[in-house]
């Protein structure tokens, strides 16, 4: 099982005197001893206050390991403030110019290029990830998870490693050790061992393919509390003067006992044969490929199956919206050809940027009309490399979620040699059921006392839902799907040309 250590350099409050710069030292330059690449997901600010102090043996040791982004900065406006009001395609633009000054000051402060993004706190929106894709990073610690799946996910374009554990009956593909102040007493740590041990060998036997553990804030190993929690409540930014706040320090003493433990640690991780650890850029590579084509018959499996097969929903291969777009491209093709096609290419597609009406404006297409809707759909996704909100048929609105009913009765018929006159065009809903798991994810902003109480996740939570059309599983081998024979399910009449 390949496992990909965390670490959250995230402290930008504490003075020089704190030391609160010496743990990532030992930590990076421990990790680099034992043949360990580890993640260190950086604040732009942090880097900054790093560079000004000079501490170059930080910055050094940090940068023999994989480096993210953990977003810019603590301070006020955060990420989901800068887009509270936002749609897509601005917010995105806003988020991937605030993380492209991350980027930079990680670029200045350890001479190398992030290899990826990462939620920090509640700072994430769903455009979050539509800036990861535009720069070509994967994302980290996403919300977005594939139910069922222990493994990274493709979202909004990105590739993203969800921070969901899952169960000890189905463990997700991530882990939190939480070391921190454990590693201070060996009684704690030896319990934070035991449930590491249990947790790792849950994650081989259910067959996890690559685990995100969580390891520590190294802020935590030295400074007892979390301060950041008031400095920055209710959506204002403070001083610890002005919060009356003075921090505690762990003694000499037990910052030894931490390293010392950070090193047992890290022999264990070594000597476990099982287990192989990457950075975050390898672990990105290894998910990175993607079906060039979907199938006929993955398509017909896909319309056949489920107990509402027309209602859009997950598929362990493909996203909604993938799905989507090739069987209007399977039965615009098969029109022209006089027969479905064995298979059309898989193009990269995101949910819709606004709400569809839920129900249709007509209660029934003509097969060519369908088909007009099928080309103008695509012509869409070629254009704006979204899928439609809503289809217009003679003026009428056809919702999204209609659509893609209408074109799963529509294949399926063809599939059995059916043809029909028009089709009834249904009330179906605007997304795959599984979207209202990411509205709460997302809303959840609303109710963490980090915000201010007048901050609204409204638009959040609505591009969470939009962007289920997006949603599918990354993996490392690439599924062939079902594998039948034209004849299995074809007439022979509409046997599929070569």
């Amino acid at each position: 099982m390949y496992v990909v250590l965390h670490f959250d350099v995230e402290d930008t409050v504490y003075p020089a005197e704190a030391r609160t710069d010496d743990v990532p030292v030992w930590i990076a330059q421990t990790l680099t001893k034992a043949g360990l690449r580890a993640t260190f997901h950086v604040i732009g600010d942090k880097a900054r206050t790093m560079l000004q102090r000079n501490r170059l043996d930080a910055l050094a040791a940090i940068a023999e390991h994989d480096i993210s982004i953990h977003t810019d900065s603590n301070n006020h406006p955060v990420v989901p403030e800068i887009v509270e009001r936002c749609g897509w395609a601005d917010g995105v633009e806003k988020l991937a110019d605030y993380e492209r000054r991350a980027a930079e000051a990680v670029k200045k402060a350890f001479w190398k290029w992030p290899v990826a993004t990462s939620r920090h706190a509640v700072f994430s929106a769903p455009q979050s990830h539509g800036a990861a894709a535009r720069m070509k990073l994967p994302y980290v610690y996403s919300w977005p998870h594939w139910p069922g799946h222990a493994g990274p996910v493709w979202y909004a374009g990105a590739l993203s490693f969800p921070s969901h554990p899952g169960t000890p009956e189905r463990p997700g593909g991530y882990f939190a050790a939480d070391l921190e102040g454990a590693l201070c007493c060996d009684e704690d740590f030896d319990d934070r061992m035991r449930c590491l041990r249990e947790g790792l060998d849950r994650a081989i036997a259910a067959g996890v393919e690559c685990l995100s553990l969580f390891v520590a804030h190294p802020v935590r190993i030295r400074v007892k509390g979390w301060t950041e929690d008031e400095l920055y409540a209710n959506g204002r930014n403070r001083t610890m003067a002005e919060l009356g706040y003075a921090y505690e320090l762990r003694t000499v003493g037990e910052m030894e006992k931490a390293r010392a433990n950070f090193a047992r640690f890290c022999e264990y991780l070594r000597g476990r044969s099982d287990v192989q650890v990457v950075g975050i850029a390898r672990a990105a590579e290894l998910f990175a490929q993607q079906h060039t084509s979907i199938s006929r018959d993955v398509l017909l499996a896909y319309c056949t199956s489920g107990e509402e097969p027309g209602h859009p929903r997950l598929h362990p291969h493909f996203s909604p919206g993938e799905l989507l777009a090739a069987l209007a491209d399977s039965l615009v093709e098969g029109e022209g050809r006089g027969a479905l096609p064995r298979a059309v290419r898989r193009r990269d597609v995101l949910g819709p940027t606004e709400k569809p009406v839920l129900v249709p404006e007509r209660l029934f297409a003509t097969r060519e009309e369908l088909l007009g809707l099928c080309r103008e759909l695509l012509a869409i996704v070629e254009k704006t490399g979204h899928l439609p909100a809503n289809l217009l048929l003679g003026g009428a609105r056809v919702g999204l979620g209609s659509m893609h009913a209408a074109c799963v009765a529509s294949f399926a018929a063809a599939c059995r040699g059916d043809q029909f006159a028009r089709l009834r065009l249904h009330n179906v809903p605007r997304y795959p059921a599984f979207a209202h798991e990411l509205d709460r994810a997302f809303g959840w902003t609303e109710e963490c006392g980090f915000l201010g109480p007048d901050f609204s996740a409204d638009k959040l939570r609505l591009h969470a839902r939009l962007q289920t059309w997006s949603l599918k599983p990354a993996r490392t081998r690439i599924s062939s799907g079902p594998c039948l024979e034209a004849g299995a399910f074809v007439p022979s009449g509409l046997a599929a040309k070569d």
